[in-house]
């Protein structure tokens, strides 16, 4: 007889019992039209390349058949008409292989691997990485081992690089310099301009301040004088 391999996809909001309730009515179809089900695979939910009927996912279900082509036709007529069959695709080939496909083979090593990495793993064994993790975590208490001898720690200084540069800048004019254009900022306006007329105004010196009054003292006796006089002749 005919060999095929077939695929189809079923909804993916079917549970797995009703995926398997389905594969088997199938099976059931090719095998009252003279055919046999070799292998049957589940391949569980799959993401879709393209929406099909507003599904993104659907369950994979593979079959090895041994069947003349009324029973492949049979087949596949039903599940045109499920609706809960998505897609479907049949192929002739020339022999079929016992062994399980790629798919299954390399959902065997995921969970291989997984079981090997869970909780269920021997104590004994060491895990790739866990030498690493452990040289990882004793590198940190090796740079912290105290100073050789002779060597003193330098504590920090506290103060900022900025801050020291500005500090070691600055000289003592400057610094006078700076407040008083602070003082300066802060006075009112009327404070300054009285400020800068008491400046412009110059100050008398004391030399000249007492040759103006001997001056005005000579004046005085002299006015006196005549008067003195102007009162005799009269």
């Amino acid at each position: 007889m005919p060999l095929y391999e077939s695929t189809f996809i079923a909804r993916h909001d079917m549970s797995t019992r009703q995926v398997e309730s389905l594969a088997e009515d199938l099976t059931t179809i090719v095998k009252d039209n003279g055919g046999e089900v070799a292998k049957t695979e589940f391949w569980g939910p799959r993401t879709l390349a393209y929406r099909i009927k507003k599904n993104r996912k659907g369950h994979y279900v593979f079959f090895n058949l041994d069947a003349p082509s009324e029973a492949v036709q049979e087949y596949e007529r039903n599940m045109r008409l499920n609706e809960d069959v998505l897609r479907y695709m049949t192929v002739r080939v020339d022999e079929l292989d016992p062994n399980p496909s790629a798919i299954m083979q390399s959902r065997s090593a995921r969970d291989d691997r997984s079981r090997r990495g869970g909780p269920g793993r021997d104590h004994g064994d060491a895990a790739p990485g866990d030498g690493e993790a452990a040289k990882t975590k004793d590198e940190p208490a090796a740079k912290a081992e105290p100073a050789a001898d002779g060597d003193t720690a330098k504590s920090p200084d506290p103060a900022t690089p900025d801050t020291a540069a500005a500090a070691a800048e600055a000289t003592p004019t400057e610094a006078a310099s700076e407040a008083a254009d602070a003082a300066a900022a802060d006075a009112t306006p009327t404070e300054a301009k009285s400020e800068a007329a008491d400046t412009k105004k110059p100050k008398p010196k004391p030399k000249a301040k007492a040759k103006a009054k001997a001056k005005s003292k000579a004046k005085k006796a002299d006015d006196d004088a005549s008067a003195d006089e102007d009162g005799e002749t009269s």
